[in-house]
């Protein structure tokens, strides 16, 4: 589902509809945060004095925006952030009485439409949903790959497909102007539309010196899955050592991939098994003898991709690569795709 979302009220009546949304969201593993003016402040609950400020805020850091109040302040608090339908996180408007359930952004990609009808059933509201394969009850081609951790290459594309669909055309083999692929390698384009999906199977570890420009990283990144032939949109996350948690250059590539960046401390990074390639300087800098191999199997471990016991030399795709003082490794796990 989710990781991460916020829930904004504006009164103290939508501040009890919030947090019915909060404990459904918590009980279902999301870490959900509460945001109302200063003067509704309470504990769970933060205080905020500027709307434009707050949302600014919890637009890119969080999954899922969650507004208690008239469509209207919702459509203009985001309006200045709205850029990418596959970036930008669900948002959704529920009115104070929880009567209806409303998805404004990401209905598809980022599981806005799913959300509304999953809190609707919560709430006993109404979810309001007026994406058009929705509404004639058809396939959506992003919603699909959503739900399998596929990657969607080409988004213009989608459109076509949708297209096709609503006007009662089929897509896929049955014709040859429109159509997905499902491939981690390139395969052309078998359809006059075709729209490439590919799994998200791959955990990388990086690690760099302080101050590598994000350029000179996602640079480093390219031209390595460049020589090995693989698509970079098969990354799920990037994953480093908890020191390098705020490094301006790992955060740029991790937005530049739409992925996410995790971290983890030195002694979560030492407990991993298997075979690294170990380095006395990196061990005395940071307190473990590979940051890039370890983090990358700790990531795909604390994600539940791989069990605890896996060993890095039985998923490794990657060892440690290293070029101007960045590095990073590969590993890849099975994903579902059918």
């Amino acid at each position: 589902m989710y990781k991460k979302a916020a829930v904004l009220a504006f009164s103290g009546q939508g501040k009890k509809t919030g947090e019915r949304i909060r404990e459904a969201l918590e009980a279902a593993g999301v870490h959900a945060q509460g945001r109302v003016p200063v003067r509704f402040a309470s504990h769970g609950w933060m205080g905020f004095s500027t709307l434009a400020q707050e949302v600014e805020k919890l637009f890119f850091t969080v999954d899922a925006l969650i507004f208690v109040c008239a469509a209207g302040i919702a459509v203009r608090a985001i309006a200045p952030h709205v850029a990418d339908k596959l970036r930008d996180p669900a948002v959704l408007v529920v009115d104070e009485t929880a009567q209806f359930v409303i998805p404004i952004l990401s209905g598809h990609a980022g599981g806005a439409n799913a959300l509304a009808r999953t809190l609707a059933d919560v709430l006993a509201a109404i979810p309001v949903v007026t994406t058009a394969t929705d509404v004639h009850d058809l396939f959506s081609v992003d919603t699909f790959a959503r739900q399998q951790g596929l990657a969607i290459v080409e988004k213009d594309e989608i459109k076509h497909l949708s297209g096709a669909l609503l006007g009662g055309e089929p897509i896929g083999a049955l014709t040859p102007e429109c159509g997905f692929v499902i491939s981690p390698k390139p395969v052309g384009t078998p359809f006059t539309h075709t729209l490439h999906l590919v799994p998200q199977d791959m955990v990388v570890g990086v690690g760099c010196r302080r101050g590598v420009s994000g350029e000179a990283l996602f640079a480093f990144l390219s031209a390595v899955f460049a020589r090995e032939g693989w698509s970079r949109f098969r990354i799920r996350a990037l994953a480093s050592i908890d020191a390098k948690r705020e490094e301006p250059g790992l955060l740029a590539v991790a937005r530049a991939l739409n992925v996410p960046f995790l971290t983890y401390a030195k002694e979560e990074l030492a407990a991993m098994q298997g075979s690294f390639s170990a380095s006395a300087f990196v061990e005395g800098a940071v307190g473990v003898d590979n940051v890039c191999e370890r983090s990358a199997l700790c990531a795909a471990i604390s994600e539940g991709w791989l069990l605890p016991e896996s060993r890095f030399e039985d998923f490794c795709r990657l060892r440690k690569q290293a070029a101007d003082g960045m590095t990073l490794a590969a590993l890849a796990f099975c994903v579902k795709t059918c």
